[in-house]
């Protein structure tokens, strides 16, 4: 009962107005933020949000979807896939439908964005891999490289190191490129073949073996 009364207050406070000219979203509601100051209650809030925007995705009321990500993240700044997923979905969902002044500045918003998720969650590499894989894609390779090279995940992927590798062969970092692939054929051996196909290309664009 708790939580369903919460729900209604929040669904009367949600934002409701359209993601158009300003990205902003104004959370003048203080109440509810107090609200949520007790644990028990904002994780229950944050959950019930979750469901919230799976409502609106299967709806299609995808201009609502960045606001109730931001809500969550004021609510709760160590939900990093809040960050992850606000950042992602402005850069990917709502900036290809624009154009100019109005695409650069979503996009400039997501940046900032998950910059200030970074800030609220330091040890986390999640939103350090999506601002380099952002940057990677748009060839902005030494942007990338400072956001690859602040992170070594707990549990790497091979992806995390692909990505590296690139980076690294990208900036003219060859011998830093090498060295990736070589964790490649030992942290992921069915990657071996790959791993080595890659380090004898590098080897001979930088004239190694000849």
């Amino acid at each position: 009962m708790k939580y369903l009364n919460t729900f209604i207050l929040l669904s009367l406070l949600i934002i409701s107005t359209p993601f158009a000219s300003e990205i902003e979203i104004s959370l003048p509601h203080q109440a509810a933020l107090d609200l949520c100051s007790y644990p028990s209650v904002k994780e229950g809030v944050v959950d019930l949000l979750y469901v919230y925007l799976d409502n609106l995705w299967h709806r299609g009321r995808y201009d609502r979807i960045f606001p109730v990500l931001k809500l969550i993240t004021s609510i709760s700044p160590a939900e990093v896939e809040a960050w992850v997923l606000g950042g992602w979905f402005l850069i990917n969902g709502i900036a290809p439908k624009l154009s100019g002044k109005q695409k650069g500045k979503v996009i400039d918003y997501a940046i900032e964005f998950m910059k200030k998720g970074i800030e609220a969650n330091p040890q986390d590499e999640r939103l350090y891999m999506e601002l380099a894989m952002y940057y990677y894609t748009m060839k902005d390779y030494n942007k990338a490289l400072h956001y690859i090279e602040k992170i070594e995940p707990l549990s790497p992927s091979y992806h995390f190191f692909h990505l590296k590798a690139h980076t690294y062969q990208k900036t003219g970092k060859i011998k830093e490129a090498i060295e990736v692939w070589e964790k490649v054929k030992v942290l992921f051996p069915e990657m071996k073949d790959i791993a080595e196909r890659f380090i004898m290309e590098l080897r001979d664009d930088s004239g190694e073996n000849h």
